[in-house]
């Protein structure tokens, strides 16, 4: 796009309003524009932030989202000095929020308040794999009664720091209440404590209206005191949420400071353990510096994924608040194995806890990141699961928005923000999210939108090929197969996974490409030579197995259509005398799936309840409420990827 083409959108959606920073603030800022009206009627505001902001008119809230709005490839980041080189050329884009505000405002003088703070946007404490921010605290808005521009931004918009001092989407918020401006019904404005902001270019952004749901808090959850001593308390959720707890200050000090700290488990003293959510030198944490008189107070622009968290100083909380996408679940499921009704409700919970944006992400607190491996891997069970349309729109768009416009290459995240994966189970994202929404709503534009992405992928598949076989990714990055066997043994070569996701991604685009009417001479051709090359590789003609029948392997060829019925007879055998999983989160899947597929729902059953040490029993012994990343514990507690069988729960093993 030209710069005369980002023009024209700016000039169509917000009019000759400006867009505007805040000094090098990068935290968080108040701003606010004062405007007259002679009726009560037609009233819009159009209105973007960057990152996250909250809307008042004369001091009352306009809305009840949060972390809006949502976040997407804003702008170019330094991709070729990230720790995983990127030199791709991607596609930014940047949300608008239009609100009828006709209910808030009244005749004469009115005040317009926007709250802003850094979210994704000015994120600078976390290196995430050498990830800089996007920039400064922006903002654009016009409000519009009828035809006519009653405010915009522009350099007469005033603005101050917010009482918000420290704004981290992943550390957390320091309030230091005694700055004031927290109450904004009661926004009082001298004149001297407030400054013009500033004008900057017109971002080369494309500008898309958000019309995702969005994030809300969706019920509250009363905390347990675990432990009491003096002006320190443990609180204990009862199961893994997101969110954020209201801290009310009974008995208090002016001046004194109140901290928090959050975790998902407990160490063998009783105190937070902060390993599953990052280690020591990434809790999430508050800090409030009292005022005197507020009576409570909570975070604004970040959330927190715990089911504990300690208080230190004169305050106590009895709410907490959940958050997360609202998506709207449509499921049953009851079974009468506790194993299974653990897994079903497990990964529901674990995936309202990761859902934040619109974007799937693989754990809502130390990475917090829409990994397309795993939200491609787990977006059938999503289906079956919520109503989840409006979500995966907006999510298919930042993927497709993270693919290089000339080579067809997917990013590991969308939006992109860094990460490692690999070129089929996580870049195959833009064929399978697009297919199984479309088998979920029946939507043929979305094939139609995105099939020009899904053909720039099979070619970027063949690029990366050697002989037949996906040998590489980019130069300095990741190239991985599966992903967290037991031990992260991960044994599986990584030409044999990513081939696989070239031949299925094959035989999804051609069946796409069926249901659109296009020609699939080519792909046909192409998917036969590349499935030549991969049993040549990996498949023994003499035993019917792939790879030695090491990991799920033989379930992956299986599921592809080849080997023989030695393939199927290998793998029962194998796992009947296994009784549990050896394998990753691909294989984890495939195999399930094509046991249940094939008429081997006992052998299923008997893995998914199985009491051994690599199974998912083993989470809920030790107390797990939401699913685990690895198998033994290790690392994040908070994972759905492993959920993704939780479609075939649905399919085969509920007794509703």
């Amino acid at each position: 796009m030209t710069r005369n083409v980002f023009e024209k959108q700016q000039k169509d959606v917000f009019g000759n309003a400006e867009w505007l920073t805040f000094g090098d603030e990068t935290e968080a800022i108040i701003a606010r524009k004062d405007f007259s009206v002679n009726e009560l009627k037609n009233t819009v505001l159009t209105v973007t932030g960057l990152g996250f902001c909250e809307l008042y008119i004369n001091g009352k809230s306009i809305s009840d989202r949060l972390f809006a709005p949502a976040w997407t490839n804003y702008l170019p980041l330094d991709t070729p000095n990230m720790n995983y080189p990127i030199y791709d050329t991607l596609t930014y884009r940047i949300m608008y929020e239009k609100i009828d505000i006709t209910p808030f405002i009244k005749q004469g003088q009115n005040t317009f308040t926007v709250h802003l703070g850094g979210g994704w946007f000015c994120q600078h404490e976390s290196d995430n794999e050498g990830v800089k921010p996007y920039g400064k605290l922006t903002l654009c808005f016009s409000i519009m009664q009828n035809e006519t521009c009653v405010a915009k931004s522009d350099a007469e918009v005033k603005w101050k720091k917010s009482f918000i001092t420290r704004q981290n989407i992943y550390f957390g918020e320091k309030l230091d209440l005694r700055l004031g401006g927290y109450d904004f019904s009661f926004l009082s404005f001298i004149p001297d404590e407030w400054q013009n902001a500033d004008i900057r270019d017109i971002p080369q952004s494309i500008l898309t209206p958000q019309n995702c749901p969005e994030d809300k808090i969706i019920r509250t959850v009363k905390p347990k005191i675990i432990l009491k001593k003096d002006n320190y308390a443990i609180y204990d959720l009862g199961e893994n949420l997101s969110g954020y707890p209201l801290v009310e200050f009974k008995g208090a000090e002016s001046g004194e400071v109140i901290s928090l700290r959050f975790s998902e488990e407990l160490d063998e003293n009783g105190f937070l353990d902060f390993a599953s959510t990052g280690g020591d030198d990434r809790i999430q944490e508050e800090e409030y510096i009292f005022d005197g008189k507020a009576k409570n107070a909570h975070q604004h622009f970040t959330w927190h994924a715990c089911r504990y968290f300690d208080v230190k100083g004169t305050a106590q909380v009895n709410e907490f608040y959940v958050i997360h996408t609202d998506l709207k679940l449509k499921a049953r499921f009851k079974s009468s194995e506790p194993v299974l009704q653990w897994l079903y409700d497990s990964f529901i919970r674990t995936q309202l806890n990761n859902s934040h944006c619109s974007i799937p992400s693989d754990c809502p607190h130390r990475e917090r990141l829409g990994y397309t491996g795993d939200g491609q891997l787990t977006s059938n069970a999503v289906m079956d699961c919520f109503e989840a349309d409006g979500f995966y729109r907006k999510w298919m768009q930042d993927i497709a928005d993270s693919q290089d416009i000339y080579n067809g290459h997917v990013q590991h995240t969308a939006p992109f923000y860094g990460g490692g994966g690999g070129p089929g189970g996580w870049g195959g994202a833009i064929v399978f999210v697009p297919y199984n929404h479309y088998k979920h709503y029946g939507d043929k534009e979305i094939l139609e939108k995105y099939y020009v992405n899904m053909l720039s992928y099979l070619n970027y598949m063949d690029s990366r090929s050697e002989n037949g076989l996906v040998v590489r990714e980019e130069k300095g990055g990741w190239c991985l197969g599966d992903w967290c066997s037991p031990q992260n043994r991960n044994l599986i070569p990584e030409e044999f996974v990513n081939t696989y996701f070239y031949i299925k991604a094959l035989n999804r685009v051609i069946e796409v490409s069926d249901i659109i009417g296009k020609d699939t001479e080519k792909l046909n051709k192409k998917k036969e030579s590349v499935t030549a090359s991969f049993m040549k590789a990996f498949y023994d003609e003499s035993t019917g197995t792939f790879c030695n029948s090491v990991e799920a392997t033989d379930a992956y060829g299986f599921d592809l259509g080849l080997g023989d019925e030695r393939t199927l007879d290998a793998l029962v055998k194998k796992y009947t005398a296994l009784g549990e999983f050896d394998c990753g989160i691909f294989g984890t899947y495939i195999l399930i799936s094509v046991l249940c597929e094939n008429g081997k729902m006992e052998l299923a059953k008997k893995l998914l309840t199985s009491k051994k040490e690599n199974t998912f029993y083993n989470m809920m012994k030790h107390g797990a409420t939401t699913l685990w990343e690895n198998w033994n514990g290790a690392e994040s507690h908070d994972h759905p990827m492993f959920g993704a069988v939780v479609e075939y729960l649905l399919k085969y093993f509920n007794e509703y």
